[in-house]
């Protein structure tokens, strides 16, 4: 049975995913920033906002979680196909 993934296949993905991760953090502090220019807006509108967009930062942190748990997943994973792949079957 052969195994279709490679090692640098895995490792693309986690640049990919770091990528992604550097992605998210800079939208979060994006809305960071806006929350904070907002603040001293003293209407009912800016008082909305202001809760929708900390909401809206709030969720960005749970997928950087996940996808910060992913890494050394994949790592681990490209370093068992590299061994795998030392491996010399007899036919």
């Amino acid at each position: 049975m052969a195994v279709k993934a490679s090692p640098e296949t895995i490792r693309d993905m986690k640049k990919q995913i770091s990528s992604t991760i550097n992605d998210i953090r800079r939208i979060s502090s994006g809305i960071r920033t806006g929350i904070s220019a907002t603040e001293k807006w003293d209407d009912t509108q800016a008082a909305q906002f202001n809760m929708i967009m900390q909401r809206v930062a709030r969720l960005t942190e749970q997928p950087i979680e996940a996808l910060n748990a992913a890494l050394p997943k994949l790592e681990k994973l490209a370093l068992s196909l590299e061994q795998y792949n030392q491996v010399k079957f007899n036919s």
